[in-house]
């Protein structure tokens, strides 16, 4: 029965291979290790080669959330227009300050996600107040606040 041979890669893994059958416990227990097992501290460093498409794929995950956000946010404006519906806009200004607290989740990975979360935290703010403004039925302060919202979120998707 032919003994198993082993080889060394350069990494430091010992692997096995048997030569047409599988080598005896005992043949094995006879044979001096060929190298001493590596510790964490000797592994070798790895870097993604996609690391930049990481980022360009977090970017464009933020920009959609941003973009659904902005379309949510348009709704209001409309609902906010010459027949003021006030509780359908206070209904959409909800929906956006999710789709807002969703994209600063998603925008954490961004190129920019410190400044990209400062202008979600400000429009997100607005929309509050856009919010707030609706369900007390002030149509023209609501839509201040909707304006200031389309606002930081056009910067934030303009960064992401």
């Amino acid at each position: 029965m032919p003994r198993a041979k082993k080889l060394l890669f350069p990494i430091g893994i010992a692997v096995a291979i048997a030569g047409g059958g599988a080598a005896s416990p005992a043949a094995s227990e006879s044979h001096a290790p060929v190298a001493a097992p590596l510790d964490e501290s000797h592994a070798p460093v790895v870097k993604p080669w996609d690391a930049p498409l990481q980022s360009r794929a977090a970017d464009s995950v933020c920009r959609s959330r941003i973009q659904t956000a902005i379309e949510l946010n348009e709704k209001a404006l409309a609902a906010d227009g010459q027949r003021p519906d006030t509780d359908a806009a206070a209904r959409y200004n909800r929906r956006t300050r999710a789709e807002i607290g969703s994209a600063r989740t998603d925008c954490r990975g961004a190129s920019q996600a410190r400044e990209i979360k400062e202008e979600l935290d400000a429009a997100q703010d607005a929309a509050r107040a856009a919010e707030l403004h609706n369900s007390a039925g002030d149509a023209v302060p609501a839509r201040h606040a909707e304006r200031d919202v389309k606002a930081h979120l056009g910067e934030a998707k303009g960064m992401a």
